[in-house]
């Protein structure tokens, strides 16, 4: 007999007892949906929907049952037992599925299950609502379902379009809300669609999100400070009330004791003032309009009556986030330092419109690096936080590099590499406590049982009691602030507990092979003796089907079966042959119940008196074994805040062991973080470069920016400043020129993603380094063009330099190169000039700058004139004049010199891609002319020795055309042939004829524009008839062959 086949869902579905299970604390499960962790969740039985199969079948010949004792043998599979004699009998349970092979070898029955059911799992939603108000102030809120958390940001001001951008590169949302009252700018911005030709670092941050644009009423404050009143009273039960005289409350508002004429409403708001900050006006609007949304999606959820949904929006928590501590990094940044860059993943399968399945994975980045070394899903996505959201706390920065310098000690080697092997058993238990409390569980082909939800919560107790123990034995761990929030957050005690009481009721190996949860002997008599005689359920149908068959007639013998199915019964089922039953058992008083395509089934008075007596056995062993799991489920909740916390520390913490990773693999160092404004880095690298090449050469940078005004309000930093400063020790800008190809945009980016790793609270690569406090890095390197945008890229790149003046502050850093280069050179110079004199002339408030240029005209008449806030530099190249060859004329050292330098070598690099020897000759000669001073439009316009030449012979033929004499014959085609042969004496020469203005005047009507022209002819001595065929036009670029062949 073929084994079964097995589909996406395993479900079990009793027969029994009433016709919905429901248990006394509010759990219930409905057939049909996904496996859940008790076993079968989505549990009832629906008359409405085909039953799921489960079967116990015997086949027979004739024999006796000595022999079917003695032959048989049993194999367990993937849920399966089945029992096969070895001459003659075939007895099988099997568990369900999608498709269940039926008692005739060879064939099988299907039952589809639904593929739409409402309680499958529903995707982590992030929603998200903004709005843009006057000035630019800019609020957001979002709500995130995986932890089921309120968070609301500081009103951001002068936000403007790239903030928006910001927040939501940083959120990830999959639902937006925006104000109709923002701007059609800002509502652009917001726009998910994207078109194919943008660039990859485009296409990762255009989110699959929906935009939803509601009217300004929702976005009401007075509305969304009631409704935060409301959900904070629900969230914080507090025994203490604010009582507050009150002539115009309701009655909704006011106490017990009515009379008093108090009310609590204001004592709430003031409450509410004690968890957020409620001058943010502009987010407490949309934390309104917010919930507004999530109150109609929990109608619409109770309307449809779905139970295992309604606390999909619940909100148990209210958060702040601030941006002020938080290094500010736009899209152009992260493109152009390539901090994280999406590259189209090489898997179609792999490929889709969803988060999950976004078909891009990470490409040679910064992230990248160190991505692989997270072990723990939350922990990937921790990292990829703080390198989206690098940190400007001085604490939690120092608090990093000490993490890292510690387990980078060697005596603490042996405890790293166990910490990172227990992180590859951690899992993220949001979705696993989430499918814990609605009774619902993913099914996976691949892991199965393996990833489900006990065998995830079994491993996870494993290992975080091993991380616990590693911990504590760190040297130099009880001085490690994340180490001691770690061991602090692992509650051992509850870990046992959780660990013991799961391995003393589920039987994962059982449940490994039969893909649900199946609970261990010993815990429930009553299961125990249901599993027993179902186990001994075999040999009673093998007896059954031998008794029936010794009834029939001996032609039918060998057809007969007896099947088990849950929720059917037992039935017996008869072989067809030519679309009929071998036997039909009419005179037995048999009752057909259903027919599939080779068997019949059937029902007779023993099988009823079966199915009175017996019952659906595996139904009550599915529902007991529910009942217990569902205990276990509620006893493990009970540490649901401890194993979230739990879990939540474990992503943190491995998290920062990949910069560990990544620092000794690196060979990074640690900086010293000061509040000083300066940046002095010895020995720098870039990591990615450095990665892709044989050997990389490290270079020094000294960059101090400006003090910053103490009564400055707008700036974006609020960092305490030291009390005594004195002046500048180094330049605030440094200018790089020199050859293509030296190297000076690889350094430009080496400074600023050791400034950026360093706030994330990573090591270095540089022998040392000395970081102050850094609030932005803005770049102008990359023009990032798209079709989409109507902007040629010099506008992009004006847009760059634009958003980098407005929001830059004395604690900035500015990469700029070659600005200026999109445009006519004189337009790029001055440009690129100013903007250069207007960031060194900004005093105390201006920015530490990196710079790269080419035009060498603004240094040579005196516009940038040196100071003390300025210094250049050029990268140093070796020149070696004998060589013939430009390939190998110049070799890069890469490494970087004090001062400027005027040459470029753009020849030198056309001629190492392959451009043709002849087009650098001519620049070559060119470029000589214009350094004497010759007039580059005179010598262009000068001919060679080849056209002079031609316009010679051009010359002769011309006047030997215009002198000579045509006649014609009364005969049309003797004249034709008369001119025809003179035309030939004229071009004896032949070839390739060009028409160029010569220095001899010719006659009206024959005229040469430019090198070559298209002229009409006119000889006004020719004699003959007066009609068309008297003109003639010959072309500049004739063949004579061409000539004589139009004319004859």
């Amino acid at each position: 007999m073929a084994p079964a086949s097995y589909g996406k869902r395993h479900q079990i579905t009793p027969s029994s007892r009433s016709s919905n299970y429901s248990s006394s604390r509010g759990w219930s499960a409905k057939r049909g949906g996904k496996r859940g962790p008790y076993g079968g969740s989505q549990y009832s039985r629906s008359n409405k929907r085909t039953p799921q199969i489960r079967q116990i079948e015997l086949s027979t010949a004739p024999s006796t049952a000595s022999q079917l004792t003695a032959a048989s043998r049993v194999s367990v599979s993937h849920g399966s037992i089945r029992t096969r004699g070895l001459e003659a009998s075939d007895v099988r349970i099997q568990g369900s599925g999608e498709s269940v092979q039926l008692p005739e070898t060879g064939t099988s029955y299907q039952t589809q299950t639904s593929q739409n059911d409402d309680d499958t799992a529903v995707e982590s939603q992030i929603i998200m609502a903004i709005d843009v108000q006057s000035k630019d102030t800019v609020g957001c809120c979002y709500y995130s379902s995986d932890d089921q958390t309120l968070y609301l940001f500081e009103d951001i001001t002068s936000g403007g379009d790239d903030m928006i951008e910001k927040i939501k590169i940083d959120v990830q949302p999959t639902h937006v809300l925006v104000s109709t009252r923002a701007d059609q700018c800002s509502s652009r911005t917001l726009q998910s669609d994207h078109d194919e030709t943008e660039a990859p670092i485009d296409r990762q941050f255009e989110l699959p999100y929906v935009l939803d644009i509601r009217p300004c009423q929702d976005f009401n404050i007075q509305s969304a400070t009631s409704q935060l009143v409301a959900l904070q009273s629900t969230i914080s039960k507090s025994a203490t009330k604010f009582l507050v005289p009150s002539d115009d409350c309701t009655s909704g508002e006011m106490l017990n004791n009515g009379d008093t004429g108090l009310t609590d409403q204001q004592g709430k708001v003031l409450a509410l003032s004690g968890f957020i900050d409620t001058d943010n006006q502009v987010s407490i609007g949309c934390a309104g309009a917010l919930l507004s949304y999530l109150q109609r999606k929990q109608c619409s959820l109770r309307i449809t009556g779905n139970p295992t949904q309604q606390d999909i929006y619940a909100i148990k928590s209210i958060e702040m986030l601030s941006l002020h501590n938080t290094l500010f990094l736009n899209k152009d940044t992260l493109a152009s330092l390539q901090i994280i860059q999406a590259e189209s993943h090489p898997n179609t399968f792999n490929q889709g419109p969803t988060q999950v399945a976004a078909g891009s994975k990470e490409s040679l980045s910064l992230f990248g690096l160190f991505y692989h070394f997270a072990r723990t899903p939350q922990g990937k996505q921790r990292l990829r936080q703080m390198f989206l959201r690098p940190s400007t706390d001085l604490a939690l920065i120092r608090q990093r590099h000490d993490f890292i310098a510690t387990f980078l000690n060697a005596d603490n080697t042996v405890q790293f590499e166990k910490l990172s092997k227990s992180m590859k058993g951690i899992k993220n238990l949001k979705p696993v406590i989430s499918h814990l409390r609605k009774g619902v569980a993913p099914s996976n082909k691949l892991t199965g049982f393996k990833s489900g939800v006990w065998a995830t919560l079994m491993e996870f107790a494993y290992h975080t009691i091993d991380i616990e123990e590693t911990l504590r034995s760190v040297l130099g761990g009880e001085n490690l602030d994340l180490v001691k929030k770690t061991i602090g957050k692992l509650d051992i005690r509850k870990l046992h507990h959780t660990g013991r009481i799961i391995h003393q009721i589920v039987d994962l190996t059982a449940s490994s092979e039969e893909g649900r949860t199946v609970v261990n002997h010993g815990i429930d008599s009553e299961l125990d003796e249901l599993k027993h005689f179902y186990s001994g359920l075999e040999s009673l149908l093998s007896q059954v089907a031998i008794d029936i068959a010794t009834t029939l007639p001996e032609y039918a013998r060998s057809d007969v079966n007896v099947i088990y199915f849950p929720q059917l019964g037992f039935n017996i089922a008869m072989a067809l042959r030519d679309g009929l039953p071998v036997y039909d058992g009419i005179e037995e008083g048999w009752e057909k119940t259903f027919v599939t395509e080779n068997r019949a089934y059937y029902k007779d008075s023993r099988m009823r008196e079966m199915d009175t007596r017996l019952g659906d056995i595996y139904g009550h062993i599915c529902e007991k074994e529910i009942e217990i799991t569902y205990g276990l489920a509620q006893q493990v909740l009970e540490n649901e805040t401890m194993l979230l916390e739990a879990s939540e520390a474990c992503g943190e913490l491995d998290s920062v062991l990949a910069l560990v990773h990544g620092a000794k693999l690196y060979r990074l160092s640690r900086p010293q973080m000061v509040e000083e404004n300066i940046i002095d880095i010895r020995a720098g690298r870039h990591l990615l470069c450095e990665s892709t090449v044989p050997s990389f050469v490290p270079n020094d940078t000294l960059l101090v920016g400006g003090k910053g005004s103490p009564t400055d309000s707008q700036s974006t930093c609020r960092l305490e400043e030291p009390e005594e400063r004195g002046p500048p020790n180094g330049p605030s800008m440094l200018l790089l020129t020199g050859p293509n190809y030296s190297g000076k945009s690889a350094y430009l980016k080496q400074v600023a993603s050791i400034v950026f790793l360093a706030h994330v609270g990573s090591f270095v690569p540089a022998d040392s380094a000395k970081i102050g406090l850094t609030d932005k890095i803005l770049t102008r390197v990359t023009t990032r063009e798209t079709v989409t945008k109507m902007k040629s890229s010099f506008m992009l790149d004006l847009e760059q330099i634009s958003i980098a003046l407005n929001l830059a502050t004395h604690r900035s850093l500015i990469i700029i190169d070659e600005f200026g280069k999109g445009t006519e050179s004189s337009d790029g110079a001055g440009l690129a000039c100013g903007l250069f004199e207007y960031l060194l002339g900004l005093g105390n408030e201006r920015p530490k700058v990196l710079g790269a240029t080419h035009f060498h005209e603004i240094f040579e008449v005196g516009f940038l004139a040196p100071r003390l806030e300025l210094a250049f530099g050029h990268m140093e190249v070796h020149i070696d004049p004998e060589t013939a060859d430009l390939e190998n004329q110049i070799t890069y050292l890469y490494n970087l010199q004090p001062g400027r330098s005027k040459v470029s070598f753009g020849m030198n690099c056309a001629a190492m891609n392959g451009i043709d020897p002849e087009i650098l000759h001519r620049a070559h000669e060119l470029t000589e002319l214009a350094a004497k001073g010759e007039d580059l439009t005179a010598v262009c316009a000068k001919l060679s020795r080849e056209e002079m030449v031609q316009l010679k012979e051009a010359e002769e033929v011309a006047r030997r055309f215009l002198s000579t004499k045509f006649s014609f014959d009364d005969e049309f085609e003797g004249g034709r042939s008369a001119i025809v042969e003179q035309l030939k004496e004229i071009l004896v020469t032949g070839g390739t004829t060009s028409y160029t203005m010569g220095s001899s005047s010719l006659p009206d009507g024959v005229s040469f524009d430019g090198i070559s022209t298209v002229g009409t002819i006119t000889n006004p001595e020719v004699v003959g008839d007066d009609d068309e065929d008297d003109d003639m036009t010959i072309s500049g670029t004739d063949d004579a062959s061409d000539i004589f062949s139009d004319i004859s």
